[in-house]
């Protein structure tokens, strides 16, 4: 009996490592660096799913010392992920950038209410460990904020993934 059940455990395991490139979801951090004005840093949490094998949707949340961020984005994928572990990847995306405070120049922060609807374009490159089923992705970003209809193409996005199943 105990030997059917480790024999059990052990073919889930090597199938699970042998066909780790098929895992949809996948579950990380992610941060957004303004490369011009370091300040405009945001850090959170992404959540990803492969549609297929080149596209991808992922969501994420995200917050700095003055805004919080909530997003969706389309992946596409210029390599297919089943064949290998590099891979290039172009997106478009919305997110609701809800900033609350604004430094003053005499006083720490002042309390506002600066809602705004953002669109982007982002590029980038990822890699995929297999073996620890993680992958690791950084990119650039370029952001359009539709209420002030300001361009804002100097972000850095940094990322790691676990691939759950």
């Amino acid at each position: 009996m105990i030997k059917g059940i480790l024999t059990l455990i052990a073919v889930v395991a090597l199938t699970t490592v042998s066909f780790s490139q098929e895992h949809n979801w996948a579950f990380g951090f992610y941060g957004d660096i303004n490369v011009k004005k370091a300040r405009e840093k945001t850090f959170g949490v992404q959540a990803k799913y492969d549609l297929d094998s080149r596209s991808a949707l992922q969501a994420q949340v995200h917050a700095g010392d003055t805004v919080v961020v909530t997003g969706a984005d389309y992946l596409f994928s210029l390599l297919n992920k089943r064949k290998s572990n590099w891979n290039v990847f172009l997106g478009v995306g919305a997110s609701g950038e809800f900033v609350r405070y604004t430094k003053g120049e005499e006083r720490d922060y002042e309390q506002v209410n600066n809602d705004a609807f953002v669109m982007n374009g982002q590029v980038g490159v990822s890699y995929y460990f297999s073996p620890v089923k993680l992958s690791v992705y950084a990119g650039y970003k370029m952001k359009y904020i539709t209420t002030d209809e300001k361009f804002k193409p100097n972000y850095a996005m940094l990322g790691v993934r676990y691939h759950l199943w």
